[in-house]
């Protein structure tokens, strides 16, 4: 009986202390019903969150406060576990958008972290690749441990763990932007967390697809990332402008990246065809195949025009030589 009373004290001790630290949920009767469709996650995240907590807080009548979240006029989702869940379509910039930053009463800023830039936002040479590819972020130079700010107020979307991105939190700010940090080696925040500019929340560290320790800082507006050094001077900290105005020139690459996807989808297409073409090409009158797999002397000599004995007249080789894919014989 004294196990049982035990027992009952430490479950009252833990409800008391715990759920009211919960962030954005709010309390709702048992008799109310709750409506909407859980959505089904594909994610590009690699460890999804446990859901039993979730599940708990259902069951004793908690749920999410979608009423919290904030720009919910600018975005159709609010997503916990993918990053990117919004088309990249630049179309949707029509109009020109004002984007308060500062104004030193309800919005403030605060750098994401104190360091000098290493890898700056745009196309860059990678290794191994003859073509570049595009980097969406701005590095900057940290140790690991050191901390990494909120930039403005907002609510935490993602907390968790990607295998790009490393240990990564996305902040969605009551402005209409989104800001990512990536390769934390901790995360100090959870989903549904409220921050304020300059609240820490995570360290900086070397996790994911990253060489050497240094935060990988995005910002996004309706999912579209644009150069962060448009707004923040890194060298000192501060912004550039306290309001900015949003319209298609933030997004000069985004026409380059669909050229650039188009391009090498003609490029594969040409090369399909180019496969199920004759391989021949034509020099100085002369003209010359290049031997595929199952290709015979009367093949050949069939699918040019020529006999067998002009082959091998040409190429010094005897009727019974045996043919190789990818040797260059002159038919003509």
């Amino acid at each position: 009986m004294r196990i049982e009373n035990w027992l009952k004290a430490l479950v009252c001790f833990w409800m008391v202390f715990t759920i009211p630290q919960i962030p954005l949920r709010a309390q709702i009767d048992e008799e109310e019903e709750e409506t909407g469709d859980a959505e089904e996650h594909d994610g590009e995240l690699d460890d999804e969150p446990d859901s039993t907590f979730e599940e708990y807080l259902s069951t004793i009548g908690y749920y999410f406060d979608t009423t919290l979240i904030p720009a919910s006029n600018l975005y159709p989702v609010w997503d916990t576990k993918r990053i990117h869940v919004y088309d990249q379509d630049i179309s949707q910039i029509s109009d020109t958008t004002m984007v308060v930053l500062q104004d030193g009463g309800d919005c403030f800023f605060h750098p994401p972290c104190f360091g000098y830039v290493t890898s700056s936002f745009g196309y860059r040479q990678m290794r191994r690749r003859r073509k570049g590819r595009m980097h969406y972020g701005t590095d900057v130079k940290l140790y690991t441990g050191d901390p990494v700010y909120s930039t403005f107020d907002g609510v935490v979307r993602i907390a968790q763990y990607s295998s790009s991105y490393g240990y990564v939190v996305v902040v969605r700010h009551y402005n209409g932007l989104e800001t990512i940090y990536a390769h934390f080696s901790k995360l100090l925040t959870k989903p549904g967390m409220v921050v304020r500019a300059g609240d820490p929340i995570g360290l900086g560290g070397n996790t994911g697809r990253s060489y050497g320790s240094h935060l990988h800082f995005e910002i996004r507006f309706k999912g579209i990332a644009f150069d962060a050094t448009r707004i923040i001077d890194f060298e000192t900290g501060k912004l550039n402008s306290d309001t900015i105005y949003i319209d298609k020139s933030f997004f000069p690459h985004l026409s380059k990246t669909k050229s650039s996807k188009s391009k090498k989808s003609k490029d594969k297409k040409d090369k399909k065809k180019k496969k199920g073409e004759d391989k021949s090409t034509e020099k100085g009158g002369a003209k010359y195949y290049t031997v595929r797999s199952g290709d015979t002397l009367s093949s050949i000599a069939v699918k040019h025009g020529t006999t067998i004995t002009k082959i091998c007249q040409l190429n010094g080789i005897k009727k019974n030589s045996i043919l190789r894919p990818g040797k260059r014989l002159r038919v003509k």
